[in-house]
């Protein structure tokens, strides 16, 4: 069962959540309110799986676990090489 709160948005949010609903975007401030807080949790859901992602790079650097390239090029070469592959 929800209940209700009350925030103070302030004057900036007050006048976008009306603006919104009064471009029919939505039908009431509840919507944009909902709207916005699944954008932010989808943000911190992606920011999350980043952070993971980053630590398993750091770790795979500490353990030796990377590949050099002497230039660009092989770099760029390497990328297309494995690109390929994984469309085989």
């Amino acid at each position: 069962m929800s209940t209700n709160k009350s925030y103070s948005l302030g004057s900036h949010y007050e006048n976008f959540i009306s603006n919104q609903v009064a471009q029919g975007r939505f039908n009431n401030g509840s919507e944009v309110v909902r709207a916005g807080l699944r954008m932010l949790e989808d943000y911190e859901a992606r920011m999350n799986e980043l952070r993971t992602l980053i630590d398993e790079g750091d770790t795979a650097v500490t353990k030796g676990q990377v590949k050099t390239y002497t230039d660009a090029e092989e770099l760029t070469a390497d990328i297309v090489k494995r690109g390929r592959k994984q469309l085989n």
